[in-house]
Order: structure tokens, then sequence, then C-alpha cells
């Protein structure tokens, strides 16, 4: 038991990122398309479909996958909602994947049922129902479905940002805030993210601030550090930035200031939607400029989260922003993300 991981962490990472590379090249739309009609009628696929719940939730499912197409080797088809990807308005999705229209429309070209007699069966495995599926046991190699959907699976998380990174990225609009945001500085030192479901707890702003106090010794450096804010309530922006005005540069995405305009949507509010508690009052797209901003941290995330919040959402902004460090093996103050748990609802502190 880990033996795979004796290297290192930066060194096994970097030895995924290729595996993940090297399986696209040979599973990806490109090349498959040009299979002999034999070839594609004999190949199998793995379908990722999501929601838009949440954005943590939601891009793990995609994620996973994707994992498993990679195990599986097979390519990777996204499901759609009305003709568009999850998301398709905030992130654009990379050329690799298939949509089922297309692979309908293959089966029927290559004539894989009139030629091969092979019909365009799925399986479903529902991993919260072990009862009703044989995967956790199974030898999936020898699985005959052509099309396979799997539903919940946790991987580690450098492996899901690594498969994030050549899957999606920030759609022109959300980079262009993105951007706007940093005004031309340096990325980030630290983020604090806090999702309070609207509930101003003075204490979790107090544990906030000492968590950040705390980072901002631990990491010494002969400048004042940048801090992005992140959280569901505008007003604890403004107390925790003026908090933090003498030992820290702070930094946070106001949406109402921002002149831009993403997908045609700049002015909507989630106040009525019925998943504001998912995706906080401001504009949906708000969140995956936050997102983005986040993932250029370099030393340290920190979040706290009302007991009721998951934080998958953290959990991806801190992998991502590991997995962007990673591109550059000679900076030496970063060695990957430690997770300090601590008493705050359900606060944990990230750093290196």
């Amino acid at each position: 038991m880990g033996e795979m991981f004796r290297r290192g962490f930066i060194e096994e990472s970097m030895r995924v990122r290729e595996i993940i590379h090297a399986h696209f090249e040979n599973n990806g739309v490109a090349r498959v398309r040009e299979f002999t009609p034999r070839q594609f009628c004999s190949h199998g696929f793995v379908l990722g479909k999501a929601s838009e719940a949440g954005l943590g939730n939601e891009l793990y499912k995609i994620l996973t996958a994707l994992a498993l197409s990679v195990m599986l080797n097979r390519s990777l088809i996204i499901g759609q909602t009305r003709g568009a990807y999850p998301f398709a308005d905030y992130v654009s999705y990379s050329n690799f994947s298939f949509t089922l229209k297309e692979v309908k429309h293959l089966w029927r070209n290559n004539g894989c049922l009139t030629k091969y007699g092979r019909h365009l069966t799925m399986r479903i495995d529902d991993f919260l129902k072990p009862r009703q599926t044989d995967v956790p046991c199974g030898n999936w190699r020898k699985r005959e479905d052509l099309l396979s959907c799997f539903r919940i699976l946790l991987m580690l998380a450098n492996v899901f940002v690594e498969l994030m990174k050549i899957l999606i990225s920030p759609s022109k609009e959300i980079d262009n805030a993105v951007s706007w945001a940093f005004d031309g500085k340096k990325d980030p030192d630290i983020t604090l993210h806090l999702w309070m479901m609207m509930n101003r707890s003075p204490s979790a702003k107090e544990a906030a601030l000492v968590f950040i106090r705390k980072a901002i010794h631990n990491l010494q450096l002969p400048s004042k550090p940048r801090v992005v804010l992140i959280s569901d309530i505008p007003l604890v922006l403004t107390e925790i930035s003026l908090s933090l005005a003498e030992i820290a540069e702070v930094l946070y995405f106001d949406y109402e200031n921002y002149d831009g305009n993403i997908a045609g949507d700049a002015n909507k509010s989630n106040s009525l939607n019925l998943r504001v508690k998912d995706w906080g009052p401001a504009p949906r797209w708000v969140t995956f400029v936050d997102f983005f901003l986040a993932s250029r941290t370099k030393h340290s995330i920190i979040s706290g989260a009302h007991r009721c919040v998951g934080t998958t959402y953290v959990q991806l902004i801190t992998a991502l922003a590991a997995a962007y460090r990673l591109g550059n093996l000679h900076n030496s103050l970063f060695t990957g993300f430690l997770e300090i748990c601590c008493s705050f609802q359900q606060l944990f502190c990230i750093h290196r």
C-alpha cells in the first residue's frame, strides 16, 4: 500500500498527468472518429452526466466518469441537457469528449447493428446502492457493456484536478472577470473561503481572522501577502477586509461594480432560486469567477463552512491550485497542501 507514491507527491502527480494526456491521445474524439467500423463498434464509452445543483458536487460527477474512462481505456461522453454541456455558459470544454448524439450517429454510420449485430447498450451502476451492482468486486475490463454510466466515486484530489485541467477551462467572459479582479497584480498568497448559509456568526469571523493571521505569520513573506476573500455574505467581505488592512493586501470579486456581461446574465440574481443555499445570493457566474480566482493561490487556503454544507467546492479549488504550482518544479515554497482540522463549525485550514 502506498508503494506507487514512494517517489513523492510531485513526481507521481506529474506521472498521472502524463497518463491522462496519453489516454486522450488514444481515446479522444479525433482518433476514435478515424477508427474502422469494426474498431469503432467494439469500442467502449463512459458517460458522465451532471445537473447544475451545485458546482463542487456536479464537477465531481463529471470527473468521476473521466477518471473511469482512463481506468477502463474507454472514451468519454459528457451528457448534455437541451443541447448544452453542464455550466457551458461559464466554462469551456476541451474537444476530447463525445456527445451522446454523435456516438449514436457514428454507431449508425458504421453499421454497428446492421453489419456486426451490436446494440448500443448502457449499464448504470449506482455506488450508493452496492447490493445492486457488482462493480466494487467485479472485473471491469471484462464487462461487455459498451456504454457505462457510474454514479458517485471518490478518488485522490490531485487525480481529479489533473483530469479537470485537461477537460475544462474558464470561458472567455469568466477569464476576463478574473483578470479584472486581479487588476494586473500578482497571484494571491492566501484565500479565505466562508460559506455560512447567511449565518453571520461573530465567532466564525473571529476564527477566520485568527487562521489568516496564523497563515501570514507562518509564511514570513518580505511584503504584505495578498489575500483573496470568498463568501456568501457580502458584508463579511467588507468587515474582514477592514480587519486585515494593516497586515495584508485584500481583494475579492466585487461583482456589483463589474461592468462585464457574463452569458448575457450579468444582473440576474439567485435570490429567488430554489438552490440559493448551494450557490449563494449572488448571480451564479460569480461562483465561477471566485473559483478560478482562488485557484491561483500560491500558499494557503482557509475554509469555513456551515455544518450543513459540504466542502467539495473548496477541495477542488485547493487541488487545482496545487496542480497549477506543479508546473513550476523550482518553486521551493510549494510542496503540496496540508489539511489541518480545527474547531470552527467545519473550518479547516489548508496550507503548505
